[in-house]
């Protein structure tokens, strides 16, 4: 058969609609060709692509040729660090042990006894324990001290390190050494591991002036379920006692973006932007959009912030803010703008890394998009500036030489017995100080601390006495204000020793409703706020 009579032949046997295929085939086939090359001429042209081989090149030349020892995963991970630390802050290498606690935050729930501690010069302080928890239903209280797991002495470790120690698998043993009543009394108990939910919301109620007021201390995962189940219980069935709403802030560290987002979503009508994400590539871009009614009936919001305010805290607080749903009472948030991905390498290990900004309606971003990653952004600043009182120098002198929590927990009844305690002047404010006094307490202010310095140097360099007589006089008035200090915040330490008094003997929630939402001054102030606000 000739060449022509071939043609003819296949010309006749395909149909119109065949033509239109074939023709469509080829068009697709010539495409994927182009598509291919032109990714393959991508490719090429970015010389970034060849790093990695370069990297496995020397790990290669170096195992073949060098004379010592070869320990390729030493290397790796030399290598691994060195990048990570050219990269921003956020950003990082997490080992086994981290990459499982990235996991409780995705779960919503962890492996352990249900306690949280503090560092304590013998070991770690509990400072909660949970009714539902191995150490609860143990007998473990407030105030006990855990000087040993298993076989590891606690003593100068930290809460995070501990931590490792005292969660683990489900259904797996610890033992822990406890001592209690200031070292007398000495207990070894063997708990069972148990899975416990993750506690986003220690507290909400409702206060004398119908002002719906909710703790949330992170945004992991769980916590938007947490609030709405609040809404269910405290507002739904009865709207009408609910007239403001105050979201304490106040040292969230933050969590995942679809819990602030579905949070910011409650408090929203339909169509507001919660929230932006830009990074480098167009995949990592995407724009979150309110979506369904307000859950309050638009009743007024206030969020209570502060520096330790992060990451998705400052996404619900920039939404609400920035939509006009809600004021900002207290300090400038700590301006975390960067959103991390966290992904497994493979041998157990992860990698936190960060992939885009956020930004608020109006195109507000918290970390220029200009700039490296590495700087640290701006934060969201308050629409009523507050200064915590917890936030200074006394305060946060006393809170940490732990000596408030240990005089309430070992007086608690006598404590609990001044309610409420602001009529009176409690006799056991006076047993403090001296209990505070026993254990050489001290409070340095700045001011005094350069007043000695400066005293230091000037006996130094050999200064006439008319120096010696002025700085003398500043630092003895400096010496006088510190030991005020004492009477300055009495109201502050009565407040804190019920407050920390109930805890230990009722609980959290008895604590909140009793010494917490009644005398805080940013709950009341921000109330007062919300009240003149909603009468204009």
């Amino acid at each position: 058969m000739s060449p022509t009579e071939t043609k003819n032949r296949l010309n006749q046997n395909i149909s119109p609609e065949g033509s239109r295929y074939l023709a469509w085939g080829i068009s697709l086939f010539v495409t994927l060709i182009l598509l291919i090359s032109g990714t393959g001429l991508f490719l090429l042209s970015d010389k970034n692509i060849y790093l990695p081989f370069r990297l496995t090149n020397t790990l290669e030349l170096i195992r073949i040729m060098h004379p010592d020892k070869y320990n390729g995963a030493a290397l790796m991970k030399h290598a691994q660090d060195a990048v990570i630390d050219e990269l921003d802050r956020y950003s990082g290498l997490l080992e086994k042990r981290e990459l499982d606690r990235v996991h409780e935050e995705f779960t919503g729930s962890y492996g352990g006894i249900g306690i949280t501690v503090v560092g304590h010069d013998y070991g770690l302080m509990i400072m909660s324990v949970r009714e539902d928890g191995p150490a609860g239903q143990a007998g473990i209280q407030t105030g006990d001290i855990i000087i040993r797991a298993d076989s590891t002495d606690l003593i100068e470790m930290t809460a995070y390190q501990a931590t490792y120690l005292l969660r683990g698998p489900e259904n797996s043993p610890v033992e822990i050494t406890v001592v209690r009543n200031q070292m007398a009394d000495t207990l070894r108990l063997n708990l069972i591991r148990r899975k416990l939910p993750l506690i986003h919301i220690p507290y909400a109620g409702i206060t004398e002036n119908k002002t719906l007021y909710i703790r949330i201390i992170d945004f992991e995962m769980g916590a938007s379920r947490e609030l709405k189940e609040i809404f269910d219980t405290l507002y739904l069935d009865d709207p009408d006692r609910v007239e403001q709403i105050i979201l304490d802030l106040r040292g969230n560290p933050g969590g995942l973006l679809r819990e602030a987002y579905r949070t910011a979503n409650m408090f929203l009508d339909d169509g507001y932007l919660i929230v932006g994400v830009k990074g480098r590539s167009i995949w990592r871009n995407d724009e979150y959009y309110s979506s369904g009614s307000d859950i309050t009936g638009n009743r007024p919001i206030a969020i209570i912030i502060d520096r330790g305010s992060a990451s998705a805290a400052e996404i619900l607080a920039g939404a609400l803010k920035y939509a006009g749903r809600a004021i900002l009472v207290g300090d400038t948030t700590f301006g975390k703008g960067l959103v991390q991905e966290y992904t497994e390498l493979g041998d157990g290990t992860g990698l936190r890394l960060t992939t885009s900004r956020y930004y608020f309606e109006g195109g507000i971003f918290l970390s220029d998009p200009e700039a490296d990653a590495v700087d640290s952004a701006v934060g969201i600043p308050p629409d009523y500036y507050f200064r915590f009182e917890e936030s200074k120098p006394f305060p946060v002198k006393l809170e940490n030489s732990l000596l408030l929590r240990q005089f309430a927990i070992n007086n608690k009844n006598r404590i609990i017995q001044f309610a409420p305690f602001t009529e009176s002047e409690p006799l056991w404010m006076e047993e403090f100080y001296h209990y505070l006094e026993k254990n050489q307490f001290e409070y340095e202010s700045t001011i005094t601390e350069i007043a000695n310095l400066t005293r230091q140097l000037i006996a130094l360099g050999g200064y006439d006495k008319t120096y010696h007589d002025a700085i003398d006089r500043i630092r003895k008035l400096a010496q006088n204000d510190d030991r005020n200090q004492f009477e300055v915040y009495k109201d502050y330490i009565k407040r804190r020793l019920y407050q920390t008094a109930l805890e230990s003997e009722f609980g959290t929630g008895r604590a909140y409703h009793d010494a917490v939402l009644p005398y805080r001054e940013d709950i009341r102030f921000a109330e007062a706020i919300l009240k003149n606000n909603d009468s204009e």
